[in-house]
This record gives C-alpha cells, sequence and structure tokens, in this order.
C-alpha cells in the first residue's frame, strides 16, 4: 500500500486524476478508517496544513484540513474562543479532515450540539479531480447543496477535504466537574434524561458507573447549582477544580480509559438504547464510556474476534457503530447503515470512476 504526500492543493487533484483507487488519511489517529487492507494508494493530507483565515472578531476559522486539532485549538485559545464540539483526539495528533471525516464531538456537543452545527463551509476534491465549494467561510445562510453537512462522518469515501470553515464560541474563562459514583448502571442511566436545564458542558460515564457533569465555574451561583445537583442525585458530588479538573476531561477525549483494549467502536445511541446494549454485551470483554449525555457510546474489546458479535447485536437492536481503531474484518461501519441507498447515489454523482472506497462494503475494489 503505497502513501502520497501531497504539498498543495495541484498535486492533490493530479493524484485524483492519475490514480484508479485511493484512500484519505489525516493525523492516523483513528487508523481503521483509513488501513483498508488493499492496493489503494493513501493519500496523507497532513502536508496541507495551516490556518487560512481566522476572524476572531466574527467568530469563525478557516483552516486546511490537513492542520493538526492541537494548531487550531491554540490558535483559538489565544483570545478566549474555542470549538464547542471540543474534539477528541487532537492530543494525539487527530486532524480537522480526518475529524470531520468521521464525524466525532467530544464532551462539550452535550451543551452546544455536534461537530456538524458548526461547520459553515467546505472545498474537497471529488473523484474526477474537480475542486468544489460548499457553503462559505461566515456564518449566513448559504444557498446550494448542503455538502459541509453531507461530508460530516463522509469517512473519505466523497471525496478530499481540503479546508473547513467553522463557526467558534468565546470559551468559559474556568470549569468545575462534580463527580459521583452512582449504585447501577440503570441508576446512572435513568438519571441522564433528568441533568437537561443545569447549563452543564459536559455529562459522561464510565464503566465503574462514575458520573462526571462539567459546569461553567460562576462563582455566585456555584453553590446553589451543586446543591440542585446533589438534590437530583441522591448524593453528594466531589468538586474538583484547576488543573486536576481539566485533566479529567483530557483523559475522556484521549480514551484513556480505552487502556490496552486495541480495538475502538462508537456507536451512536440514546441513554434507553445505551443500556439495553451494554446489558447485552460480554462484561468481561467489552469496557464502555458513555459520553455526550448518553448520546454517544463507545465500546472498546481487546480482541478483533468480538467485531462480529458486535455486529449482529447493532444490527439486531438497529444501531450503527463505526470502528475507529483496531484491524477491520470487512468495513469500519459495522450494524445498520440507514440511508446507505441515498449515500451510494451521492458518492456516484461525485465519484463516478469509483476512485474512493465505497460505503457498500460488498461492491468490488475498482479494477
Amino acid at each position: 500500500m503505497a502513501t502520497e504526500n501531497p504539498a498543495n492543493l495541484e498535486e492533490v487533484i493530479e493524484l485524483v486524476r492519475a490514480r484508479s483507487a485511493l484512500m484519505v488519511k489525516g493525523g492516523g489517529t483513528k487508523p481503521s478508517l483509513w488501513e483498508v487492507g488493499d492496493s489503494r494508494s493513501v493519500i496523507d493530507m497532513t502536508g496541507l496544513s495551516g490556518i487560512i483565515e481566522y476572524l476572531s472578531s466574527e467568530y469563525t476559522i478557516t483552516v486546511r484540513s490537513g492542520t493538526r486539532l492541537q494548531t487550531v485549538i491554540e490558535a483559538l485559545g489565544k483570545n478566549g474562543q474555542y470549538l464547542p464540539f471540543d474534539p477528541p483526539l487532537a492530543e494525539q495528533g487527530a486532524s480537522i479532515g480526518g475529524t470531520v471525516a468521521a464525524g466525532l464531538s467530544g464532551p462539550g456537543a452535550y451543551r452546544y450540539g455536534p461537530l456538524k452545527d458548526f461547520i459553515i463551509g467546505i472545498r474537497f476534491v471529488d473523484g474526477l479531480g474537480n475542486h468544489v465549494r460548499g457553503g462559505g467561510n461566515v456564518v449566513k445562510n448559504a444557498a446550494g447543496f448542503d455538502f459541509p453537512k453531507l461530508f460530516n462522518g463522509s469517512l473519505g469515501r466523497l471525496g478530499i477535504l481540503t479546508e473547513v470553515s467553522f463557526k467558534v464560541f468565546p470559551e468559559p474563562q474556568r470549569y468545575v466537574t462534580l463527580q459521583a459514583r452512582m449504585p447501577s448502571l440503570e441508576d446512572a442511566v435513568g438519571l441522564l434524561p433528568r441533568l437537561k436545564g443545569f447549563d452543564l458542558e459536559g455529562v459522561e460515564l464510565d464503566s465503574t458507573f462514575l458520573l462526571s457533569l462539567r459546569l461553567g465555574y460562576q462563582q455566585p451561583t456555584m453553590a446553589a447549582r451543586r446543591q440542585a445537583l446533589e438534590s437530583l442525585v441522591g448524593k453528594p458530588l466531589r468538586l474538583t477544580l484547576e488543573e486536576e479538573e481539566s485533566e479529567i476531561w483530557r483523559d475522556f477525549k484521549c480514551f484513556s480509559w480505552q487502556g490496552n483494549h486495541q480495538c475502538l467502536f462508537k456507536v451512536a445511541t440514546h441513554p434507553t438504547s445505551a443500556l439495553r446494549l451494554i446489558r447485552s454485551l460480554n462484561e468481561q470483554t467489552w469496557q464502555f464510556h458513555l459520553g455526550n449525555g448518553g448520546k454517544a457510546l463507545y465500546l472498546a474489546c481487546p480482541e478483533p474476534a468480538e467485531i462480529d458479535s458486535l455486529d449482529g447485536l447493532l444490527q439486531a437492536q438497529k444501531l450503527t457503530g463505526l470502528q475507529l481503531q483496531g484491524p477491520v474484518s470487512s468495513h469500519p461501519i459495522i450494524g445498520e447503515f440507514p440511508g446507505s441507498s441515498f449515500v451510494d447515489r451521492l458518492q456516484k454523482a461525485l465519484d463516478p470512476n469509483g476512485i474512493f472506497p465505497s460505503f457498500s462494503p460488498a461492491e468490488p475494489l475498482p479494477a
């Protein structure tokens, strides 16, 4: 499997027009999305990096797709701003393009919404080598096909992202985290829907039933907010501030809970379906972390042999999973794939020659 390292847009276009089978790679933190194990050439996009335009007064930023998340986070932080969807794997080297292609949001999505809500424009190279623009680089309504949202979670199957524009927010100056270990998984999951309305910056639950609630720190109201949450939870909440508090959420976004488990999956859920799926898994094999108030279930296991069993459970429960790490047996999307017929039509329109991998795992590799 050859790897190409284009240094500019022109080289990307030339590669697309000259190759019959390509796969796109960003920072390499989600290898199951680009280690396809066939004869495709891999385009490493990290050579196309850098901030193109940052308008702090307009709360927008446009960057090249190979730019490291950490670079963007640091640039925004100098002006007290941030990406509200709080993307994971930044410290491991994840890129902007790879994050969008995987559709990954972090704890901040609980309050502010997922990544797709903050993309206002993209540019990409389609399967014919055309450089296409969708949306814009300012916050306004734009006419035309909504390519920015379609490329969220596109897995590099629709084209090669070259630029992405985001709207950004002011970041709270300080945070506080309140934690309590719940008596059971059922108690913890049952509580999640009742936390709405508390203006929480993040709600996470780990496999030991430790519930973590993040708030923007406001001294005049802190005592009352803590008391209200303790009344709801039914027990005292441990308060954490400063560096220890930041470390809690850094660990969540780095998937430190995963340990030595080599296979990592994300499943789109809600609290009830998450509970049902967790209870269906072998507790001795699987490790879980429930994020975004129950809307994102991350699962880790030590052996690829467990993938087929998870696939079957997801199909039976009509859930969709995405494999982020570990050897891929056939396709990174497992379980049910709603809307696949629409996506197939869209892919054929943007990539009529089948340069990029198909969303349909049964479709053969182009000759």
